[in-house]
């Protein structure tokens, strides 16, 4: 029986990874298999929206201007009623059992509003999805030379922490792959369309927080993230939405200067 929850990837000019993501969902068995699949296509130029189109079992739908990453996930999240719903990025590669286990592991925990599979790059290393909220001393050492410091190492350790061998509370899931329950949902909802691209997923799962619910990383799950970035375009032009998302971010919730969560002094 599949899983009782609807994955929603949104593309922008995705093609060189949109087919192996759609493939390795489609190929899943029995409880590991998603009820439904949702493809949002932001304007793509590259053929990403008929790539959609092409497989049996997806659905695709299509904007005629690209309404950036919360947005169109909202859009398309609405496609698929109130259960639980999993927000994939095109270049993501679901493993075998990571859908089953997300499943089983939201489910005999109530209190996960948000939970998160371990993420492993095409060579086998294991990512930083699982990150403490940023302060602007980490944002300050990830982007510039004082980072190659002592303090500003400290900082960044202190941003990304190792990655935890078992279900452990995190401060946010990056979102490339993101399960967020059907009470989650209902709490908090979904990411903001307030935010164009970048920061989405950061401000959702401090809302997450905030309301009460908790965010979750779940090593068990397993899913290959090649880690693109079609959807800001230009160097420039991401480097600039970064910022821009990041001000407002920080402008929405005074309180993350500090880094710490909500609830933790």
């Amino acid at each position: 029986m599949p899983a009782e929850v609807s994955v929603i990837i949104t593309t922008y000019n995705s093609s060189g990874t949109l087919g192996r993501c759609l493939r390795s969902l489609l190929d899943l068995t029995g409880d590991d298999a998603p009820q439904a699949i949702v493809v949002f296509d932001n304007a793509s130029s590259d053929g990403s929206f008929a790539i959609a189109r092409g497989f049996r079992g997806v659905r695709a739908v299509g904007s005629d201007r690209n309404l950036g990453l919360a947005r169109a996930n909202g859009i398309a999240a609405g496609l698929c009623g109130h259960g639980p719903v999993l927000l994939l990025n095109p270049d993501v590669i679901a493993r075998p059992g990571s859908i089953s286990a997300l499943s089983e592991f939201c489910g005999s925990h109530p209190g996960v509003g948000i939970a998160g599979p371990r993420l492993l790059s095409p060579d086998g290393l294991i990512q930083h999805s699982a990150r403490s909220f940023p302060d602007p001393a980490s944002i300050l050492a990830r982007r510039t030379p004082w980072g190659a410091t002592p303090a500003g190492r400290a900082a960044i350790a202190r941003h990304l922490p190792p990655p935890a061998d078992r279900p452990s509370p995190v401060d946010w899931i990056v979102g490339a792959a993101m399960w967020v329950t059907a009470a989650g949902r209902e709490r908090f909802g979904l990411m903001s369309p307030r935010y164009f691209l970048y920061f989405e997923d950061v401000d959702l799962c401090w809302r997450a927080w905030e309301s009460g619910s908790q965010v979750w990383l779940v090593p068990g799950a397993l899913m290959e993230h090649v880690s693109r970035r079609e959807s800001a375009g230009r160097p420039g032009k991401a480097l600039l939405l970064h910022l821009a998302s990041m001000l407002r971010f920080y402008s929405d919730h005074h309180g993350a200067l500090s880094g710490r969560r909500p609830g933790v002094r």
